[in-house]
Parts: structure tokens; C-alpha cells; sequence
């Protein structure tokens, strides 16, 4: 009985096929052919029929292969010169132009520097305010206000803000990283960041100034507990005079190492302190308050940008 390949599915055994060329050093006698598998993978990350991560067993994990073969246009890209208008110019490998997007599309691409690069998806009603840049690999779904850099292979939900200043890291290399994961409904406040491969739930928000990344404890006095890239943690109280600070213990509920700390729907994190393990204070995200509705934020002047 003849086995009938979905389009996807032929697209990835062209796609594994050419990376092993590629790790074999013999992938540029194939170009040509190599170069048409590629931009079929764009095509359909364009499209959203693809991601660079996904869920399986209700986990997320790196989709290895789609990176792969975006991996696989840097090998088979040439330097190209584009011009940008008055006598403006970049340089960068031919196989990721910047896209361009159609008035059918209901995508807004705010001048004078706003761009969406070859691989990137995003859905209706997104919004992009200079100086945004979403990277190969990105996916942001309808409706989300970008107004910086949504880094290289995010996952970015329905109806959040990326405010001026706030970055979305990204990851291509190492393959089998995930990437930064965002739910629904989230609020980057300005100048606040998230990277190697931290998770936030739905309606999360970050406090203007506050940053997550692999190696940054997230302290929660409301439920008891801290985040880390390890997992749940238990507090730790220390007393400094009249004031009480927490640290992080140990572990209580386990979880997958290779990427950042996950944050649970509805937190609300500002700047605050927590007590290092040598004893000194340091710097640390601490969960305010929990919301449980979008209602609760303000969002009087965002919705008068949407319209």
C-alpha cells in the first residue's frame, strides 16, 4: 500500500535530507534544489502552518527539524546590499529579506523602522510600533502590540503588549533549545525583558525594569513559593532589622533544566530584592499580586491604538 506524504511531511524530508549534505560538507552541489526546500519552510512558517516549537504530550519542545532548516539558509545565503530609501542601506544574507506584507493581511507595520524578517509569522491585527523587529522563526498570534524585538523563534500569544523598549529574546543555536514561550494576554511593561528560553502564562504581566532569564529566581511571598529553571522552590526567610526578605530553597516540584523559569497565569511581577545564598541582597522579581481578568489592567489608551 502506497504511503501518501502531507505537504509538511515532504518538506521535512527534503529539509533533513539537506542538512545531512550540510553536515556532510557537500550540501552546495545541491543548491539550487536545497534553496527551493528552504524557502518552502518559510512559506509555511509565513503562514503559520508551521512553528519552531510545539506542543507535544503537553509539553513544549523544540520542532528540531524547522530549525534546521532555517539553519539551513544561512549556509546557503549570499551577502546582498539593500537599499531602504535615502541612500540607506544594510547588508545581509539573500535568503532572509525583510517581508513584505499586504493591506489584505491586517497587519500594521508602523514607519519608519518596523520589520517582520523572512520566517516570521504574524496574525491578524498584530501591531508593529517602531522600533519592532520580529526575527526568522518568531510566531506572534493576533491581535499582540510589538514595540521592540521579538527575537528569533519566540511563541508570543493573542492579545499581549511588548511595550517601547521591552526585548523577547531569541535562540536558534543550540537546535533542541526552546525558545521564550508567551500565553495569551500578557504585558511587557517598558524597558522589561525576557530570554533563554523563560515561560510566561497567560495574563502575566512584568512590571517596567523587570528581566527573566535562565538563571533569574522569580519570588511569590502570595503563594509561598520561587521559580527557577529548576523549578518550584520553597522560600526561605531572613530578617534584616525590621524588614523581611526571602531566598530560595529547595525544590519542591522538579522540572526540565534546559530552559528558564516558568511563571503561572495572572502573576504580576515588579523590581524587588531577594537574599543570595552568600548572603547578600540582590535584585529579584517578586510576584505583587495575581489579576484574572485583563479587565483589571489599564488599557484605556492601548485600545484607542488598536482602532
Amino acid at each position: 500500500m502506497k504511503i501518501i506524504m502531507s505537504n509538511i511531511e515532504k518538506i521535512q524530508e527534503k529539509i533533513e535530507r539537506f542538512t545531512a549534505l550540510k553536515k556532510a560538507g557537500t550540501l552546495a552541489k545541491e543548491k539550487i534544489p536545497a534553496l527551493a526546500a528552504f524557502n518552502e519552510l518559510m512559506d509555511e512558517l509565513e503562514a503559520g502552518n508551521l512553528r519552531t516549537a510545539h506542543i507535544i504530550d503537553g509539553k513544549w519542545q523544540a520542532n528540531l527539524w524547522v530549525k534546521e532548516g532555517i539553519m539551513l539558509g544561512f549556509a546557503l545565503g549570499d551577502i546582498k546590499v539593500y537599499q531602504s530609501g535615502c541612500d540607506v542601506q544594510f547588508n545581509d544574507k539573500d535568503t532572509f529579506p525583510l517581508r513584505k506584507i499586504a493591506p489584505e493581511s491586517q497587519i500594521r507595520l508602523v514607519p519608519p523602522a518596523t520589520g517582520l524578517r523572512r520566517g516570521a509569522y504574524a496574525g491578524k491585527g498584530t501591531i508593529f510600533m517602531p522600533p519592532a523587529f520580529a526575527n526568522v522563526g518568531a510566531h506572534i498570534q493576533e491581535n499582540t502590540m510589538v514595540e521592540n524585538l521579538a527575537g528569533s523563534c519566540c511563541q508570543v500569544g493573542r492579545d499581549c503588549h511588548i511595550s517601547a523598549g521591552a526585548i523577547i529574546g531569541g535562540v536558534l543555536d543550540p537546535i533542541e533549545a526552546t525558545p521564550v514561550i508567551i500565553g495569551d494576554n500578557v504585558l511587557l511593561g517598558e524597558g522589561s525583558g525576557i530570554t533563554q528560553g523563560s515561560r510566561l502564562d497567560d495574563l502575566v504581566t512584568l512590571a517596567p525594569g523587570v528581566h527573566i532569564s535562565k538563571a533569574t529566581p522569580i519570588i511569590d511571598p502570595i503563594k509561598g513559593a520561587a521559580y527557577t529553571s529548576f523549578g518550584v522552590c520553597e522560600l526561605k526567610e531572613y530578617k534584616m532589622g525590621d524588614a523581611l526578605l526571602f531566598g530560595v530553597g529547595k525544590v519542591i516540584e522538579e522540572k526540565d533544566n534546559s530552559y528558564g523559569p516558568q511563571i503561572p497565569s495572572g502573576a504580576l511581577l515588579i523590581p524587588g530584592l531577594s537574599m543570595s545564598s552568600s548572603g547578600i541582597p540582590k535584585l529579584t522579581p517578586v510576584v505583587a499580586k495575581y489579576i484574572s481578568d485583563k479587565s483589571q489592567r489599564a488599557y484605556a489608551l492601548e485600545d484607542a491604538l488598536r482602532s
